[in-house]
């Protein structure tokens, strides 16, 4: 598991890698540090609270693995695509963005050409 630890006294983070929750919750008790949720909550509610285009990204998926966030899913533009990562790059402990997201518009058109709707 993957984690974040903060401090009440001095707003001090560190990066922790513990496998089992127990554990981290055992750390976090005896140092008197609050746990924080999994990157992938982090991620998913950041956007929720900070960004006005959240409702397009309510199917994106994330995997957090040796600082690298990777997103998976469909937007219906490239901006949005860029606006998803940009809106995520200063997550505590995300040293890199891999965004595998396709852009799909409503016409079945995609970035990715064996995803593209077959000619009529």
């Amino acid at each position: 598991m993957n984690g974040h630890l903060t401090s009440n006294d001095s707003n001090r983070s560190c990066e922790f890698s513990i496998r089992d929750v127990k554990d981290a919750g055992c750390v976090c008790a005896i140092l008197r540090l609050p746990l924080a949720p999994p990157v992938e909550e982090q991620a998913r509610q950041h956007l929720l609270t900070n960004c006005p285009y959240a409702f397009c990204f309510k199917d994106i998926r994330f995997d957090f693995a040796g600082g690298i966030l990777t997103l998976r899913g469909r937007v219906p533009t490239f901006y949005l695509k860029q606006m998803l990562q940009t809106f995520l790059r200063d997550l505590a402990g995300v040293e890199q963005i891999d965004n595998q997201v396709d852009v799909v518009s409503a016409t079945g058109l995609s970035s990715e050409p064996h995803k593209e709707a077959l000619p009529r």
